[in-house]
C-alpha cells in the first residue's frame, strides 16, 4: 500500500511539472508573438496605404475640375498628372519602395438627350506595391462624378422654371447649392430653391429670364463643373 501510494505521489509531481512546463513554454510563445506584432508598424502601413489612396483620389477631383473648366479641354490632363503622382511616391517614401501603376478610363463630359441627364466624370484602377512590406498587387479604384438631370417645369413667354437634380459620385444629391452654383445661358438664375420630389430626392427649383432651350450649368463644391441642353 506505501509502495502504491508512493507511485501515486510521483504521478502526480511528474504531472504538476508537465503542466508547469506547458504553461512556461505556451507564455514565452506568447511572449514572443505579442513582442513581435508590437514592434511591427502595422498602424503606420495601414496609414501610408490610406494616404496613397485618399490622395490618388483628390488627383482625379483635381484633373476634372480642370478638365470641366478649361475652355480647350486636355484630354490627356488625367495621365499627365497620375504619372507625376508616380514619381512624387517614389522621391517621398524613398526606402518604401512604393510602386504605383494605374490604368485610366481618362476624363468625360457627356449628354444624354433622352434621360436629359449631363454626366462629368473621372475614373481610374490602381495597383499598388510597398516592397519594404512585401504588400504586392493591392488593388483599388477610383472614380469621381458630378451628374446633373433637368427638366421645365413651367414656362411662359419670358420667365420658366427648371427642376435640376445634381447628384456626386455617391449617388447621393448634393447639398447646400444657390443660385451662384448655377448658370443659365450665361447668366447667373434669379433664383435657386432646393426642394424634395415626390419620391423624396433633393432636387433644385431654378427660375431665370430668357429663353428655351435652356443651357445650364452647375459647379459644386469642389469646382467640378457639368453642363447640360433643355431641348
Amino acid at each position: 500500500m506505501k509502495l502504491a501510494r508512493e507511485k501515486r505521489g510521483q504521478f502526480v509531481i511528474i504531472a504538476v511539472l508537465l503542466a508547469a512546463i506547458m504553461i512556461v513554454s505556451i507564455g514565452a510563445l506568447m511572449h514572443g508573438a505579442i513582442t513581435y506584432y508590437k514592434h511591427e508598424p502595422w498602424e503606420e502601413y495601414s496609414t501610408l496605404i490610406g494616404d496613397v489612396e485618399l490622395n490618388s483620389r483628390r488627383l482625379l477631383e483635381l484633373s476634372l475640375v480642370n478638365y470641366t473648366n478649361s475652355v480647350v479641354p486636355d484630354p490627356n490632363i488625367l495621365g499627365n498628372n497620375l504619372e507625376k503622382w508616380q514619381d512624387n511616391l517614389t522621391d517621398i517614401y524613398p526606402s518604401s519602395g512604393i510602386v504605383l501603376d494605374f490604368s485610366s478610363s481618362g476624363l468625360s463630359q457627356s449628354w444624354n438627350p433622352a434621360t436629359k441627364t449631363a454626366l462629368s466624370q473621372a475614373t481610374a484602377d490602381f495597383t499598388l506595391d510597398i516592397k519594404s512590406i512585401g504588400l504586392t498587387g493591392y488593388k483599388f479604384s477610383a472614380t469621381i462624378s458630378l451628374s446633373l438631370r433637368i427638366s421645365v417645369t413651367s414656362t411662359n413667354t419670358t420667365s420658366h422654371e427648371i427642376t435640376a437634380a445634381v447628384k456626386s459620385e455617391s449617388g447621393n444629391p448634393v447639398p447646400n447649392l444657390n443660385k451662384n452654383n448655377f448658370r443659365i445661358n450665361n447668366a447667373t438664375a434669379t433664383a435657386v430653391s432646393p426642394f424634395y420630389d415626390q419620391t423624396d430626392i433633393l432636387v433644385y427649383k431654378i427660375q431665370y429670364q430668357g429663353t428655351l432651350p435652356a443651357t445650364v450649368e452647375v459647379w459644386d463644391q469642389r469646382g467640378i463643373r457639368v453642363v447640360g441642353t433643355q431641348n
